[in-house]
């Protein structure tokens, strides 16, 4: 596993367009990788974009590209070099004796940032099984602190394959370990889980592509002071706060890790008691940032990772968030034509929060139980008492009686 904190990296980043992908789409993944580098602590020096015709088993790029990417290493000097997808564990190896440099590919440099930012035990012991059952396969990478080099010299590598060996096993058994300690961990949130469903209170969920300002709307909505930065994957934690909506009606709300185009499979699976909150919420409020001028892939990926948790079928209420920060209008303007039923809102300016509340409001009274009661014209004090203990919302006067709707 490939690790940043030592020293600022400079990083050669190569983005391969394998799905015939528009100049315009090209450019916003470049934009995009070049933030997941700097949070990862490395500095971009520049971008070489390949279209993949035919992939090449062995590399993925075919031997002239290959090449002018060791000519862009031998003039930028890099220390590393950063592959904008997800590469075999052969693939990197035979980058990396080409290229005689270390390569990494997106999800290293996504694990990475995970593992930095995380802050609980819970996240913690789920970057640490990502990570560990990602290097397992490429324990025999050459830029590797796990490589065979240890044992032997050149030519002569039977104590080096004895060692990898021994770190094999020693990885397996911290992915058993971990495995365990997740499962307490597991146990204890699903106790958690369990005493808010049975509660009956109604509960919301903040999804979303990552940096769209859940973590601001949550402050805003709340009054809490949850960690909100202008950065990817500023929340790995989940954290749930009570929302008042007036004295009688409550709710919970919980901020969740954000999504990110091509999140690997495993991740997904070692955050998914995280994003467990969004799959057990009876209502999921999906956050858009409207400055972002691909709004739409935000959105799909955003749906892609929701349907892989079971949630396509949820209650939700669609967010446009930033639309105090100037953005890419035709953007914009594509989805309010694709998304009439949103909400625009400013969670740093708090502008719109009132209709998004009144909006969740909505929902939770729709879900709660009602009950109607009959009294007569003249028992003025009992209707008054319902008036002052409980939420009325309909009243109906008959001929000799009064029919009242309440919220229990």
């Amino acid at each position: 596993m490939f690790e940043t904190k030592l020293e600022k990296q400079k990083a050669l980043l190569v983005i391969p367009n394998e799905n015939d992908e528009s100049e315009m789409r090209m450019h916003l993944r470049s934009e995009e990788l070049e933030s997941l580098v700097s949070t990862m602590g490395a500095t971009p020096l520049s971008i070489i974009t390949f279209n993949i015709r035919k992939i090449n088993a062995a590399t993925l790029f075919g031997k002239g590209q290959v090449e002018e990417i060791k000519e862009n290493v031998l003039f930028h000097e890099p220390d590393l070099v950063i592959f904008d997808t997800s590469l075999s564990p052969r693939i990197l190896r035979n980058l990396e004796a080409e290229l005689d440099i270390c390569c990494i590919d997106r999800e290293e440099v996504i694990l990475q940032i995970f593992a930095d930012r995380a802050r609980t035990r819970e996240a913690v012991l789920q970057v640490s099984l990502a990570r560990a059952e990602y290097s397992l396969p490429r324990l025999q990478r050459r830029w590797s602190n796990l490589s065979q080099q240890r044992g032997g010299v050149k030519g002569s590598r039977g104590a080096g394959e004895r060692q990898l060996e021994l770190d094999r096993r020693q990885l397996e058994n911290q992915i058993v370990a971990l495995k365990r300690e997740l499962e307490e961990v597991k146990r204890t949130r699903d106790t958690q889980r369990s005493r808010r469903q049975n509660s009956s209170i109604y509960s919301f969920a903040l999804v979303g592509y990552t940096n769209a300002g859940k973590s601001t709307l949550m402050n805003a909505l709340t009054g809490s002071d949850v960690l909100a930065e202008d950065k990817l994957f500023a929340t790995l934690d989940t954290t749930t706060r009570m929302l008042s909506f007036s004295k009688d009606i409550k709710a919970t709300i919980s901020d969740t890790v954000g999504f990110v185009s091509n999140l690997p499979h495993h991740l997904v699976n070692a955050f998914s008691s995280t994003l467990e909150e969004a799959s057990l919420s009876d209502c999921l409020i999906i956050v858009l940032d409207a400055s972002n001028p691909d709004m739409e892939m935000a959105y799909n990926t955003t749906n892609e990772v929701l349907k892989e948790l079971g949630c396509e079928e949820k209650e939700r209420i669609i967010v446009f968030n930033k639309i105090d920060t100037e953005g890419n209008d035709f953007a914009l303007s594509r989805m309010r034509v694709a998304i009439p039923l949103h909400i625009e809102i400013s969670a740093k300016t708090k502008e719109g929060l009132s209709e998004l509340m009144d909006a969740m409001k909505e929902k939770v009274l729709s879900r709660a139980k009602r009950k109607t009661v009959e009294l007569e014209l003249t028992d003025t004090e009992a209707l008054s008492r319902l008036y002052r203990f409980k939420i009325v919302t309909d009243v109906n006067y008959l001929d000799d009686k009064v029919v009242v709707t309440y919220i229990e």
